[in-house]
């Protein structure tokens, strides 16, 4: 028996598991002012304008919503298919609160979906995003609000270059030491570098790279080609993740420290759309969105 699940084990967060589009949830109405959504659950900043094609990220604890805002064509990349990237992050907060944080003329946000989860491992979510500079390329950049002020709290370097891009790809504690990871992979259109990144100290520290992955299809709206959860019954999550040719899954751990594949599946047709975490006979599995919007249910 297959299930679709929407739990949280090992206090991993799956990236953008909520996926809501700006037009359908309740942050659709960009001209209401300073009002929550219908059903009450967050509030929204008096003058809004949510990207086309915009997602909207949920949470359960101290962030109620994220989503992005303030099109842009000031950086001409156009990964991810629309010819616009967003310039303002929006978060609701569970207290009822709205913040809005707008990047300077160097950079935008090069996304379509925030994610939601605990970086820092202090028990209050942050917001992962993936910031673009016009003249050094992508960062990854975690928001929160600090003093009542949404801020970036923590950014890797910029690739180096304009026009190269990185996609997060899940966030866990993936070496078992008890504090969460963010896992990206870096050009995965050029290069499919796998990095998996920590806060320490209060500045995002690079913990572990492996190479043959990748988990975005240039030009496509589809962004999560990945999922996390304990696929192996260790108590230790595990990514997984597509080959650098999107022919394969990969499901890599870091336990012990360092990345090494513990299962590897060859899949019926390229991953090309989002995934989602299943259950089959009581284990974690992943339902794999292929080319022409098949989907393959893998389990290692």
């Amino acid at each position: 028996m297959v299930k679709l699940d929407r739990r949280t084990a090992l206090g991993v967060i799956a990236l953008a598991a909520s996926g809501a589009s700006l037009k359908t949830a309740a942050a659709t109405d960009a001209q209401t002012a300073g009002n929550a959504d219908p059903v009450g659950r967050f509030k929204r900043p008096r003058h809004d304008n949510p990207i086309p094609g915009g997602k909207l990220a949920r949470g359960s604890r101290n962030i109620a919503a994220a989503w992005l805002s303030g099109p842009t064509q000031r950086y001409r990349h156009f990964a991810l298919g629309a010819e616009h990237e967003a310039e303002t992050l929006v978060v609701a907060t569970s207290d009822r609160r709205a913040f809005r944080l707008t990047l300077p003329p160097d950079s935008v946000f090069e996304d379509r979906e925030p994610r939601i989860a605990d970086v820092d491992g202090d028990g209050q979510d942050e917001v992962i995003v993936v910031r673009s500079y016009l003249k050094a390329g992508a960062a990854l950049a975690v928001a929160a609000v600090r003093n009542n002020e949404l801020t970036i709290i923590a950014e890797t370097p910029p690739i180096g270059q304009p026009f190269r891009w990185l996609n997060p790809a899940g966030v866990g504690d993936f070496d078992g030491d008890g504090r969460p990871e963010v896992a990206l992979v870096r050009m995965p259109h050029l290069a499919g570098e796998l990095e998996m990144w920590a806060i320490r100290g209060g500045v995002l520290v690079k913990r572990y790279e492996a190479d043959d992955v990748s988990n975005h299809v240039i030009r496509s709206p589809h962004l999560r080609l990945s999922a996390v959860a304990d696929f192996n019954g260790d108590g230790v999550a595990d990514l997984a993740i597509p080959s650098f040719d999107r022919r394969a899954l990969r499901f890599l751990t870091a336990k012990g420290g360092r990345v090494r594949e513990i299962a590897r599946v060859d899949l019926v047709g390229p991953a090309a759309e989002d995934f989602r975490v299943a259950s089959r006979d009581g284990r974690p599995a992943v339902f794999v969105g292929l080319a022409g919007g098949r989907t393959t249910l893998v389990q290692p």
